[in-house]
């Protein structure tokens, strides 16, 4: 086969790769919501939490869902990040619906033992694996053929791997959980215990991998960049400015007394929740 038909059966399988990954992420977690589909916070009121002070895994779900939570003005010190009124149920039942497709329990387990097990990163290691067994110089060829998205996709592609190899999109993934199980349990479809206890898988995959919080938020952050086709070392004027900004924000008005992003959480052991456990949730979604 000549050099030329080389290329475009490369091209081919790229472009056929973009496509599979639209189609595998959808529109889950990528775009900021809109104020009308928000939960309403609570103006010139501190919420009581009721998560579980014996466990730290409140303290997890809170550093891990904190920037998204903070851009749609929930309160990131409050598990959840709303109260759980009747209009902030409906708004959050309405988020999941719109963004992620679910609209009960069962949705939303399954959503969540996706995100645990394979998650955005699955195809990220694939096209990675694809991309570095191609010589340097055929797919220089093919990437030049790509412009627009489809090109930043795999620009990005190289960049988690080259910064981050198999951890790339990892917090992206787990990070997400605590979106859904805050959310969820806003929306009803799960009880704080539970949203919590859903919490520990994911934490413990975080503590395994990432030595502190500017990790996980790094990490976050350049998944968001391959998911929204964002060059990460141009950033200005884009999402993954907003919500690195958001994050440098959060980290700089915490207080030694109240801290958001505590590292010595990735030093000390996870303590379960009480009366729940991720283990057993999950049985209602397994294959």
């Amino acid at each position: 086969m000549n050099t030329t038909n080389n290329w475009r059966k490369v091209l081919c399988f790229l472009c056929i790769g973009i496509l599979t990954m639209a189609v595998f992420t959808g529109c889950k977690g990528g775009a900021n919501l809109q104020k009308s589909q928000t939960p309403t916070a609570t103006p010139e009121k501190e919420l009581v939490s009721q998560e579980d002070p014996a466990s730290n895994l409140g303290q997890w779900g809170r550093a891990m869902g904190s920037v998204l939570i903070s851009i749609n003005e929930g309160d990131v010190y409050y598990f959840g990040g709303y109260e759980t009124t009747a209009g902030n149920r409906q708004a959050a039942a309405k988020i999941l619906n719109q963004s992620w497709g679910i609209t009960n329990r069962s949705d939303l387990l399954t959503q969540v033992q996706g995100l645990l097990t394979s998650g955005d990163r699955a195809e990220y290691r694939k096209e990675a694996k694809e991309m570095n067994a191609m010589s340097s110089k055929k797919l220089k060829t093919a990437l030049k053929q790509l412009s627009g998205d489809t090109l930043t996709h795999y620009e990005m592609v190289q960049y988690n791997w080259k910064k981050w190899k198999k951890k790339g999109l990892l917090a992206w993934d787990l990070c997400r959980i605590s979106h859904l199980v805050q959310w969820g349990y806003v929306a009803g479809y799960i009880t704080i215990e539970e949203a919590q206890a859903l919490i520990e898988p994911a934490a413990q995959k975080l503590q395994k991998n990432f030595s502190n919080w500017e990790e996980v938020q790094q990490n976050w952050l350049d998944g968001y960049a391959l998911y929204a086709s964002i060059d990460a070392s141009q950033p200005a004027g884009t999402d993954y400015e907003t919500r690195q900004k958001v994050y440098e924000t959060l980290k700089a008005e915490q207080t030694q007394e109240k801290l958001l992003y505590d590292d010595r959480l990735f030093q000390s052991d996870i303590i379960p929740v009480s009366g729940a456990s991720a283990e057993a949730i999950l049985t209602e979604v397994a294959q």
